[in-house]
């Protein structure tokens, strides 16, 4: 599905990219620009400026820039389609969009069964706050310490214990039984009947990262039944569960501003540590983390605590989890909870500054695991327990992606284990040994170093429209041969859509992220005098240095033994050819 490039330049005129980042943090005029502290690092001096001339970004502490759809993208972790989309319904701008008939009823089921969990949530919603069946559940969130505003901050709800109260309600809201079916509200028995699939339940609505519901989450009201503790939605054309992390849309900007992410085993404990001011968490949607969510995550953090219970199953979900998150490139810790005790119930009990000082106190998971074999008293270290150990260690060294960190890890626990190096990466077959992340984690933030006349050319060359022209009838050579540098200008060059009544913010969607980040950069109001006979002087200047660099490759090929007569003949022309163009540009450059 294709947005119309009418509907870009639309979503662009009217996103005023000043107005867009300062709704999500505050920026401070500083002349005609605005600073503020780079949202994509780490740094104490603001070095981030928005220039509203000309609707850019750039920070010249990491380098990175662009216009309102790159910030976007950026800040929200989002495809261009879908920045542009956010963009329009924050102006109000209805999108035109190419697309096949398969594409147009794909995206309206989605809309509607976006539209069903959100009605369907505030249906929940309703029921919890306002529905006398429902005191179980106002009960069981005030022991939990849920206050009612937290419970509408999350908007939790009740799904009644019937067995078609819901299905009642959706038939009077619109919506037919197949498509309750589809999303996994109701369930089909044999004789085709169909009841709710939740029911006495506190239901937790689950949602992507852009804060629209995708599912839910039920949890049984008493201790005592024998049902399942958690019921979630089934694996629907919305909700894939193995890609989900609950809270994700409340916490991604905490997580970027920490720098880590603390996860949790389930939504109660992290409703609980972000109320209390704990915002870097998630909870992925069961124990373990899957390689699709370790790979979201990735996209905001590089470090994680696994905060999980203290009991058996706690345990077991560190192990489960670890493969998908070291094999990701994240840097593990493990918080140890005191036992009996998880991360709501230690909050409730003795207040989040204790919470908080268990995350600090968090171990590398590899002394973690040494360490907490060492303290198991009842059991001797022996030879054999530590050769166990070292296999186990072992396994995981072996998916950690970086050669570098694999090799000073490696080191670091065969110290602590007392054997070499060696002898412990002997104990795995083989070890990975290429980077396994994926390109699209790999953000390139450094802008390409470039001269001072490749700069001036491109500049040119994308505020000037008779430059722009020019320049692309000049074949032979092409730009990337005339200086490897140039290479930038013919991705200037390429820009289909360029046209001067377009403005900068609409063209630098099309280029590389590196070159965003050049071209946001530069002054490009900065102005220059007869631009397209600098542009010429400045190719001129190009074609005579690649003349010259040819000339002294072509004698240097002169000298070489045993060259054939006519082989040399040709040589010697080609020598006389370029030092005539020589002469003849480096004495004509003004009259080009």
């Amino acid at each position: 599905m294709k947005i119309s490039q009418e509907s870009i330049e639309r979503v662009a005129a009217a996103s005023d990219i000043v107005t867009v980042i300062g709704s999500y943090f505050p920026l401070k005029r500083a002349g005609v620009n605005f600073r503020a502290l780079c949202p994509f690092h780490h740094e104490k001096s603001p070095s981030f400026h928005v220039n509203a001339a000309r609707q850019t970004y750039h920070c010249f502490g990491c380098g990175v820039g662009g216009g309102v759809f790159r910030f976007v993208m950026d800040y929200e972790h989002v495809d261009f389609p879908t920045a542009v989309r956010r963009l329009a319904e924050r102006s109000g701008i209805a999108l035109i969009e190419e697309s096949s008939a398969s594409d147009t009823a794909q995206r309206n089921e989605r809309g509607r069964f976006l539209d069903l969990h959100r009605q369907v949530a505030l249906w929940y919603h309703h029921q919890l706050l306002k529905s006398p069946a429902a005191a179980p559940a106002r009960t069981y969130l005030k022991k939990r310490g849920f206050s009612k505003e937290i419970a509408v901050a999350w908007q939790l709800g009740y799904a009644p214990a019937s067995w078609d109260a819901l299905k009642i309600w959706g038939k009077k809201a619109g919506f037919r039984s197949a498509e309750l079916i589809a999303a996994g509200m109701l369930l089909e028995r044999d004789s085709r009947e169909t009841y709710d699939r939740f029911r006495h339940r506190l239901m937790f609505p689950i949602r992507n990262d852009y804060g629209e519901v995708i599912g839910f989450s039920g949890r049984i009201l008493s201790e005592e039944s024998k049902e399942a503790k958690y019921v979630n939605s089934p694996e629907t054309s919305l909700f894939r569960k193995g890609k989900i992390l609950f809270g994700i849309d409340k916490s991604k900007r905490a997580l970027i501003q920490a720098g880590e992410a603390i996860v949790l085993e389930g939504q109660i404990d992290l409703i609980a540590a972000f109320e209390h001011g704990c915002h870097n968490v998630v909870a992925p949607q069961g124990t373990a983390f899957t390689s699709e969510q370790a790979r979201l995550l990735r996209r905001f953090v590089e470090r994680v605590i696994l905060c999980f219970d203290s009991d058996t199953a706690g345990k077991n979900a560190v192990e489960r989890s670890l493969p998908a998150l070291l094999a990701n490139g994240f840097e593990v810790r493990v918080a140890v909870l005191p036992q009996g005790e998880d991360p709501d119930s230690l909050i409730q009990k003795e207040g989040i500054e204790m919470f908080q000082k268990l995350l600090v106190g968090a171990e590398d998971f590899f002394d973690f695991t040494i360490n907490r074999v060492q303290s198991e008293r009842e059991l001797p270290i022996t030879p054999h327990r530590t050769a166990a150990l070292a296999k186990q260690l072992a396994a995981y060294l072996t998916l950690l992606p970086n050669a570098a960190l694999r090799e000073r890890t490696t080191a670091h626990v065969a110290l602590r284990l007392g054997i070499s190096s060696s002898a412990l990466l002997s104990l795995v077959p083989s070890l990975v040994t290429t980077d396994s992340i994926s390109e699209e984690q790999k953000i390139v933030t450094t802008p390409p170093k470039i001269s001072a006349g490749t700069e001036l050319l491109c500049r040119l060359a994308l505020a000037h429209p008779e430059v722009h022209a020019w320049l692309c009838k000049q074949k032979s050579p092409m730009p990337h041969e005339l200086d490897p540098e140039l290479g930038l200008l013919e991705e200037l060059l390429s820009l289909n859509c360029f046209s001067s009544s377009q403005p900068i913010t609409v063209l630098l969607p099309s280029l590389s992220l590196s070159l965003q980040n050049l071209v946001s950069s530069w002054n490009l109001e900065k102005t220059i005098s007869n631009p397209l006979s600098a542009a010429q002087d400045l190719w001129t200047g190009f074609q005579v240095a690649y003349w010259k660099r040819r000339q002294t490759e072509v004698t240097a090929q002169l000298r070489k033994p045993g060259i054939p007569v006519d082989q040399i003949i040709l040589l010697q022309k080609e020598i006389l050819d370029l030092q005539c163009s020589i002469r003849e540009r480096s004495g004509h450059r003004s009259s080009i």
